[in-house]
């Protein structure tokens, strides 16, 4: 039996949170929207992986928190994410211009 060391939980929190960026950035590729939803970050992560759902959001706070990555809500009223890139950025704006006026994207562009 392995008894996990808070050691280990560090290097499984970092783990699963690059999970999360890299599942967001796999599902906002140039030919679907520029966000997606907790729902398919959760259904990659959880459902297909070896996640919890606690921890997929936690890990997905954290990179709101980071400023790796932004959400906003598209014109269904649905919550989606996106990765704080200059490419990302571009198109979630492009798509959803009232987007622009968000703390997070005017700071990352330098507008504030």
């Amino acid at each position: 039996m392995h008894i996990q060391s808070d050691e280990d939980d560090e290097v499984d929190a970092e783990r699963r949170y690059h999970r999360v960026l890299s599942t967001i950035y796999q599902q906002i590729s140039p030919k679907q929207r520029p966000g997606v939803t907790l729902e398919t970050v959760c259904l990659t992560l959880v459902a297909h992986g070896s996640y919890e759902r606690t921890g997929v959001k936690a890990s997905l706070q954290a990179a709101l928190d980071n400023d790796d990555a932004i959400a906003y809500r598209d014109e269904d009223g649905q919550l989606r994410f996106a990765l704080l890139t200059e490419d990302s950025i571009d198109r979630l704006v492009a798509k959803y211009p009232e987007v622009a006026d968000h703390d997070t994207i005017q700071a990352f562009r330098g507008d504030a």
